[in-house]
């Protein structure tokens, strides 16, 4: 594993130094010099595109018109090392200063990177990336990121990838699911129910997350059918303490004895 290591990190640097590529990939006004065999092993669209009488297999380029340059540039670095940097330079250290949102740009949270790398894989079916993303979406949402950067990153999530794509909208509903039950803003009547804010409540926190879901509201509705779903199949959800069930996980349950509905036996702890 080790010889491994060090031979695909040579490669790396050879891809780094514009040694031995034969095919680019284009995004934007940057190129990306790449080995055709590295990356087409690892994406169908890209083996057939280089395989196909496609203008691409002949010209030796193939154009990512729909991402941004960072995003493919971080495909390419997963087609080399297997991993990406999950956060972009330009977030401020401080995060309570200043609130970073997804963007076109560079200014995207974790949550975001991970929405668009599997998004990316699923477009040029790199499965091993996808199930990447999907894991490091699942692990920053553990990290219990704010509400306002998950809500940012749900319209991506929702709007990337089509409806048969479930990976990350599971998540997402159980991760907001959480989070209504631990933001007091949600349970106040007004946040809902009142679209001007009272002078007392107006500009801060409460304002940015009201417009948050507000644009989550309006973009992807999708995602507020897949919550009230969510809520109508199973109302309750908690921890059980049943080691079949996998401590820590959110499980479903039921009203009696908060019966746990994964392993049948009652006694779990309620939580949202």
């Amino acid at each position: 594993m080790a010889a491994f290591k060090q031979m695909m990190g040579e490669v790396s640097r050879a891809r780094e130094r514009d040694e031995f590529t034969d095919f680019v990939l284009s995004c934007g006004a940057e190129r990306f010099p790449v080995h055709k065999v590295i990356v087409c092993s690892q994406s169908k669209v890209l083996h057939a595109a280089c395989r196909k009488p496609f203008r691409e297999a002949a010209s030796g380029e193939y154009e990512i018109a729909e991402q941004s340059p960072a995003m493919v540039r971080r495909m390419v670095d997963y087609f080399y090392t297997g991993d990406y940097k999950d956060r972009s330079e330009s977030i401020p250290q401080d995060r309570s200063k200043e609130k970073p949102k997804c963007s076109d740009g560079e200014r995207l949270t974790a949550l975001c990177i991970h929405a668009r790398m599997f998004a990316l894989a699923d477009m040029y079916q790199v499965d091993h990336l996808q199930s990447l993303a999907a894991t490091k979406y699942g692990k920053a949402l553990e990290e219990q990121p704010n509400t306002e950067e998950l809500l940012n990153s749900i319209s991506d999530v929702y709007q990337l990838t089509p409806a048969s794509v479930r990976a990350l909208r599971d998540k997402a509903v159980v991760a907001f699911r959480v989070q209504l039950g631990r933001t007091r803003w949600f349970h106040q009547p007004s946040f809902f129910a009142d679209p001007e804010p009272s002078a007392k409540e107006s500009g801060g926190a409460i304002d940015t997350l009201r417009a948050a879901y507000d644009e989550v509201a309006t973009e992807s509705p999708e995602f507020l059918k897949d919550l009230l779903s969510s809520y109508i199949r199973n109302p309750l959800l908690g921890q059980c303490g049943n080691c079949y069930c996998r401590p820590g996980q959110l499980q479903p349950l039921e009203a009696l004895q908060l019966k746990c509905l994964t392993c049948s036996k009652g006694g779990a702890r309620l939580l949202y």
